[in-house]
């Protein structure tokens, strides 16, 4: 059993990695970046319904043995225009891992904050990321008896696809099985 639930946390670790998230804590929002800044600059909100939906698909086609997969939380990432992101993120995955008669409940929670360098692809439709660092949210409790879960590095992250328009857009980095979807 605790290698279906290693394996489920797993994936869950392996969801995360590919979109960046965070808290909206913000309650206004930023200004619109000027005319000749490129558009990804500003602060995003993640569609963490359209994430959950692409998740869920991604676990049940692993295999993974999980019934009443959820998703809740929230994620923001901010593009400046000097070349710097940082995100926050706090998701967590619910759910029951099912082994024969066995029902094990999931309740993981992913809570950090990360930052590094952003930079114009050889695409503009691509970012390159660097420098990149996470820090876990300290409030948020560990559970010793689970199993970890790997921290997620962006560190030089080449042609990361980031097609923008004023509202929208999608972050996805190469080979990644999800893309995150972000508005502003």
């Amino acid at each position: 059993m605790r290698t279906t639930v290693s394996l489920a946390l797993s994936a869950g670790a392996l969801l995360l990695l590919v979109g960046c998230t965070t808290p909206g804590g913000g309650t206004e929002p930023d200004p619109a970046p000027s005319a000749d800044a490129p558009c990804i600059v500003g602060t995003w909100q993640l569609d963490v319904a359209d994430y959950a939906a692409q998740s869920e698909e991604f676990v049940l086609e692993l295999g993974l043995p999980i019934a009443d997969f959820a998703m809740t939380g929230a994620g923001e990432i901010t593009f400046t225009a000097d070349g710097l992101v940082a995100t926050d993120i706090d998701l967590t995955i619910t759910g029951t891992i099912v082994a024969g008669d066995t029902q094990v409940p999931l309740n993981q929670r992913s809570a950090y904050s990360g930052s590094g360098d952003w930079a114009t692809g050889t695409d503009p439709d691509t970012i390159d990321l660097s420098n990149w660092a996470n820090l876990p949210d300290p409030s948020v409790p560990v559970d010793p008896a689970a199993p970890p879960v790997p921290a997620i590095d962006y560190t030089d992250i080449p042609t990361v696809t980031a097609p923008c328009t004023e509202s929208d857009l999608v972050l996805q980095g190469p080979d990644a099985p999800l893309s995150a979807l972000w508005h502003r």
